[in-house]
């Protein structure tokens, strides 16, 4: 059910949030906390999101929804920005967060040590990642291979 939902929507919804000048970021409909969601992620192109924009965006998804009426269900419409921490899905979103401070998570250790890395992301191939990272006072450089990433995401620099 929750993947016809989000199939059967996604056109509707890329519609309103492309005529917005957004980026849909993420499109999901899930159970949490005794209530469902159908959650819309949204930014600006330059990964930013405002209150003020989620606003208007979810006042005309609502407006929609309510005419069309494709859930039989009650639930919960929250238009939100993907977050600061967003995760790093694929090729093109490494490409996106180029210069930016990410944590990259391995499937295995790099030379038996780290399991994860937070650093500046240098170069992205498809094959690999360079991160300019923080060893104690020393600056360093790593090369991970695409396959050994598990997971990533964009990281707050303190």
């Amino acid at each position: 059910m929750e993947k016809n939902v989000v199939e059967s929507l996604r056109p509707i919804i890329e519609e309103i949030v492309l005529n917005c000048n957004l980026h849909l970021y993420d499109l999901e409909y899930v159970y949490e906390d005794g209530a469902w969601f159908l959650r819309v992620s949204i930014e600006k192109d330059d990964g930013t999101m405002d209150f003020e924009t989620a606003e208007v965006v979810s006042n005309l998804l609502s407006k929609k929804l309510d005419e069309l009426d494709p859930i039989d269900h009650s639930y919960i419409l929250d238009v939100c920005s993907p977050g600061i921490e967003r995760p790093i899905r694929d090729l093109d979103e490494f490409k996106n967060h180029i210069n930016d401070y990410i944590t990259v998570y391995l499937k295995e250790p790099i030379e038996k040590k780290k399991d994860s890395y937070t650093g500046d992301l240098l170069e992205v191939t498809d094959e690999k990642i360079v991160l300019s990272y923080k060893d104690k006072t020393k600056i360093k450089k790593i090369e991970i291979e695409m396959n050994n990433i598990s997971k990533a995401h964009v990281a707050v620099k303190f």
